[in-house]
């Protein structure tokens, strides 16, 4: 699953139904800008113990837990983060699953103009995530469409 919380709140334009996302075998959440990935299903009554997404990258702890099948309002942090949220995170993922989808539809168009094209709609996302830094995911997506 890939959800959005602004505040323990779904904003109001945005669904009810979670946007679903595995990074491997495990499932992402995205909470007030901070990222989790679902590290372990255990406990009677079973409960999800998230940790940070930023953990290797930034050696962040933060940690949460959230009863399975709950709302994410329930999510209870465990462990702080030593890093500010990230405000684009929702849009960043947007931006790289449409990337994912126009560079297999896009076939006779170059890496460089489908990221072009598909950044016009997500400015923010394209800001973070530049060509240089995609364009080998992007070629890698084109060639290898079960990724």
């Amino acid at each position: 699953c890939f959800v959005v919380l602004i505040d323990g709140k779904l904003p109001a334009d945005q669904e009810m139904k979670p946007k679903k996302k595995r990074v491997g075998n495990r499932m992402k959440f995205v909470v007030n800008g901070f990222v989790y990935h679902n590290n372990l299903i255990a406990g009677n009554p079973p409960l999800r113990y998230l940790g940070c997404a930023e953990h290797k990258k930034s050696g962040c702890r933060g940690r949460a837990t959230l009863p399975v099948n709950a709302p994410l309002d329930q999510l209870r942090l465990t462990h702080e983060h030593n890093h500010p949220p990230d405000i684009t995170a929702e849009e960043k993922y947007e931006f790289v699953n449409e990337l994912k989808k126009a560079v297999r539809t896009m076939k006779y168009s170059t890496l460089k103009s489908v990221y072009e094209t598909v950044a016009k709609f997500y400015p923010r996302g394209a800001k973070e995530i530049t060509f240089m830094s995609i364009h080998s995911s992007l070629h890698r997506w084109k060639h290898n469409p079960a990724m």
